[in-house]
């Protein structure tokens, strides 16, 4: 996938009006410094500060960033993004693609603040099919996806680029017949690109029992699985959407 400058722009714009629209804009630059995997003291040498000036504005004990300031900091985040391949930069670019129909991406959805996948899965009751190894693990959103839609509409490549872009996300596909179509396609999508872009737990919807491929895939890719009871998928959305992120 080309990234052109348009797209890199609209991606700026997002991150910056994010954080300057945000009550606590030091919460959303660490949340979106989690999410491109950068650590402090990267990003502060990369700015040309010490990694404390950083930790004071994730904290809030500096005041609210000046303009200026949150746009080096999303073009810092980018720029080093893209010394390493740009694959989280592309990643977040395939979630607004026009080529993907409305109709297959079903909701998305970016938290203020980062959560507790517990606190997501408990919310929705989920059937837990691959054990969280790791329960401090975070989301920064979800992306919810019509499996049916996508593979009737979708080129094989549209796929794997749409069920690759969901870094640090809840991904929940919905009309999944055994689940094995979305975990192969997960588990192709990092084929040369690591696993910075592949979801970090993942939801099936409308199944009793998941394949055994799809189970050995989440256990391979270390990948949370979950099945969802919830069985209208308007009531789904709704359900999503009712989700409140705690400040």
């Amino acid at each position: 996938m080309m990234v052109s400058k348009m797209n890199i722009q609209a991606l700026l714009r997002n991150i910056a009006g994010e954080i300057s629209l945000a009550e606590n804009p030091g919460r959303v630059m660490r949340k979106w410094r989690e999410q491109f995997n950068v650590s402090q003291n990267v990003l502060a040498e990369y700015l040309g500060i010490s990694p404390s000036v950083v930790s004071d504005y994730e904290s809030g004990r500096r005041k609210s960033p000046r303009v200026d300031t949150i746009r080096k900091f999303a073009e810092s985040l980018i720029a080093i993004d893209e010394r390493r391949g740009g694959h989280i930069v592309r990643a977040f670019i395939r979630l607004l693609d026009e080529e993907i129909p409305s109709d297959v991406l079903l909701d998305t959805r970016e938290f203020l603040v980062p959560i507790l996948s517990k606190q997501f899965i408990d919310f929705l009751d989920c059937e837990v099919v691959v054990e969280d190894s790791l329960p401090s693990r975070e989301i920064y959103g979800y992306t919810a996806i019509d499996s049916l839609r996508a593979i009737l509409q979708l080129s094989p490549e549209q796929m794997l680029r749409l069920y690759g872009a969901t870094p640090h996300r809840a991904a929940i596909f919905t009309n999944v017949s055994t689940g094995r179509s979305p975990m192969v396609a997960i588990r192709t999508s990092q084929m040369g690109l690591g696993t910075a872009v592949r979801p970090s737990i993942v939801i099936l919807h409308g199944l009793k029992e998941v394949d055994e491929v799809a189970r050995k895939i989440a256990e391979m890719e270390k990948i949370p699985l979950f099945l969802l009871k919830i069985e209208d998928i308007d009531v789904l959305i709704k359900t999503l959407r009712r989700f409140q992120v705690e400040m």
